[in-house]
């Protein structure tokens, strides 16, 4: 292979070395100078040599399902012996026969495009930014060829431009092409000064594939819009398409440094692919993301979730997701639903082993002194929730606990206050009687009343709502999710459990209630529970200190899209970049931020077709 200098290497003096892609653009700022220092690094090292990356259709199959995915591949090809987990040459497609400007090949049609100019002010991963998915081509190749030079060489060359500069400003015509040369030079000067960089000869070669001829045109014509959004500018040379192909030909090389090559950082594109883990979809690049919340990797220390996302962004459909295929590929796992609008009722129709919708009217018989005394949750802080849910003074509080902590069941606790409030001196008592009396008449009575239903021995339970009263939501849901840890705390530790709740700024907004989810996140990852709350909001996750903690705790965050209203908690609470909160206020259905212990990636949730029928909400 013919490389700039004019010598010739051998496919046997090549070694071909594997690199990680990584999700560049959810990166911090120092992450992402520490990647593109690594890069810098590796190329100065390598000395002379070229990046591949292909990207190209596949598949993923999950539980005998395929969904569609794009691979990618990175490797480092070189004479160098360098440090580095070896690869496999690429297989490529066989040229057949070379027209002027595009190749026939033994798999349909290629050409080759090659970098000759590029904006003064290119964009941190200028390369990684390219993306024509949406037009899928059979194969896109991108090689980033370099070559470390003498820095006399590079010295004069720098001089001259001086030279050239100084004439041409004397004659007063000072082309634009020589502005960004001058430009390019002064920070070629700068690198090399100032990071002891390594000058580099350097071009980049774009090769699309596609079955028919027409396809190559309308990839072409994307290609060269797309790469000029980025900073780019593209050219199909003429009648040397074979030669490019093949990686050799001096067409197009520019000069540069490692430094400044590093900074169009091309590795971009992240598998998230974790033992036995759960299909959810792919990143912008197209990558693959299977995840498994129970795993203590990649820097994640719990099982547990905060999902947010406005209404129609694909936020309860998303539950679904994570309910069935962890039901398919957690075969002993218990799950319970919490749902106040009762669409995974409808969703899981016929799967669940128990299924109620509670309407208005049905009696549920959650009572909350019978859960006290079992000692999930404290006394105190049921106490909380009462003096909230009904505006108990907060002198009655001492009372109110102690008289939690010594009856074993609502009516228990109302016939010893009746008692206590009939004796004298007992204004407290009576008090806190005729407030109480509120849980065992009117419309709370449907709620705490009643025989609950039996969860003994189901694996999938599903309680949803059928009501427009606000209060009844709030009250049964919370009862609802404290009988559902009940169940989850007498289960074997071992076996792993998960608790949904969708629309769970229900619940946020009373501090005592957030108070109670906090606890659960804080004590379920010892009983190998997930504890999952859904928000449409990501305000609702900083209505007060516990709700933000319940967020903090999660160590599985998915971000949907969110209104302009949330900017300032896109910031201030989920710490995402300007370019983040655009990428959240314009995205679409499906298609949000992951965070999952150490990693953040882009998310696009992928359903079949027979799921976007089962699971359609509007």
């Amino acid at each position: 292979m013919l490389f700039g200098n004019g010598k010739t290497e051998t496919k046997a003096k090549q070694r071909y070395y594997r690199l990680e892609g990584v999700p560049f653009f959810l990166l911090s700022p120092e992450d992402r100078d520490m990647k593109m220092k690594e890069l810098s690094t590796l190329l100065s090292q390598a000395e002379h040599g070229y990046i591949y990356i292909s990207r190209k259709p596949d598949t993923y199959e999950f539980e005998g399902t395929k969904f569609p995915i794009i691979s990618s591949s990175f490797q480092l090809v070189t004479e160098k012996e360098m440090d580095l987990e070896t690869a496999e040459p690429p297989e490529r497609p066989k040229i057949k026969k070379e027209r002027a400007k595009y190749l026939e090949t033994d798999q349909g049609f290629a050409r080759v495009l090659v970098s000759y100019r590029y904006s003064v002010r290119i964009m941190e991963g200028a390369l990684g930014r390219i993306d024509f998915k949406s037009i899928n081509p059979e194969l896109f190749e991108l090689v980033i060829q370099f070559q470390k030079i003498p820095q006399t060489s590079v010295r004069n060359y720098l001089n001259s431009l001086e030279v050239k500069r100084m004439k041409m400003t004397r004659y007063g015509n000072l082309s634009v092409q020589i502005e960004e040369m001058l430009t390019s030079g002064y920070q070629l000067k700068k690198d090399l000064d100032e990071e002891a960089a390594d000058p580099l000869k350097f071009r980049f070669l774009f090769v699309v594939h596609a079955k028919t001829f027409q396809e190559l045109e309308s990839l072409t014509r994307e290609l060269v819009k797309n790469a000029q959004e980025n900073g780019i500018l593209l050219d199909v040379p003429c009648c040397a398409q074979a030669e490019l192909y093949n990686f050799s030909n001096n067409v197009g090389y520019r000069i540069s440094s490692n430094v400044s090559l590093a900074k169009f950082y091309p590795l971009v594109g992240f598998n998230l692919v974790e033992p036995n883990g759960i299909f959810l979809g792919t990143d912008d690049k197209g990558a693959p993301i299977a995840t498994n919340p129970y795993l203590a990797i990649n820097g994640r220390q719990n099982p547990h979730w905060a999902i947010t996302g406005t209404a129609g962004a694909g936020k309860t459909t998303t539950g679904a997701v994570l309910i069935d295929r962890l039901r398919k590929a957690h075969d002993k796992i218990y799950i319970i639903v919490i749902d106040p609008m009762s669409n995974y009722n409808r969703f899981f129709a016929n799967e669940a082993d128990l299924n109620i919708t509670f309407r208005d009217g049905d009696y549920i018989g959650l009572d909350p002194v019978a859960l006290a005394s079992e000692g999930i949750v404290s006394s105190g802080d049921i106490a909380d929730f009462l003096i909230e849910s009904y505006g108990i003074p907060l002198e009655l509080r001492g009372i109110l606990a102690s008289q939690l902590e010594q009856n074993k069941s609502l009516k228990e606790l109302r016939d010893n206050l009746e008692d206590l409030a009939s004796k004298k001196f007992a204004t407290e008592y009576r008090k806190l009687e005729n407030f109480l009396l509120n849980m065992t008449s009117g419309a709370d009575k449907f709620v705490f009343m009643g025989t609950p239903p039996s969860l003994k021995g189901k694996k999938f339970i599903i309680l949803g709502l059928q009501t427009e009263d606000t209060r009844k939501k709030r009250l049964a849901a919370t009862m609802l999710m404290l009988y559902a840890y009940s169940l989850i705390n007498k289960l074997p530790r071992d076996v792993e459990k998960l608790i949904l709740i969708d629309e769970a700024h229900f619940l946020f907004e009373y501090q005592s209630v957030a108070k109670i989810i906090a606890i659960i996140y804080r004590t379920a990852r010892a009983l190998r529970t997930s504890m999952i709350t859904m928000t449409q909001l990501i305000q609702h996750y900083n209505m007060n200190n516990y709700a933000k903690e319940a967020w903090q705790l999660a160590d599985n965050k998915l971000i949907l899209k969110q209104e302009r209203e949330a900017v300032n908690d896109l910031a201030s609470l989920a710490h995402l970049s300007e370019e983040e909160i655009d990428y959240i206020l314009k995205s679409t259905r499906g298609r949000g931020i992951l965070r999952t212990g150490a990693i953040t990636t882009h998310v696009r949730i992928q359903l079949t077709e027979e799921e976007k029928q089962r699971w359609r909400t509007e």
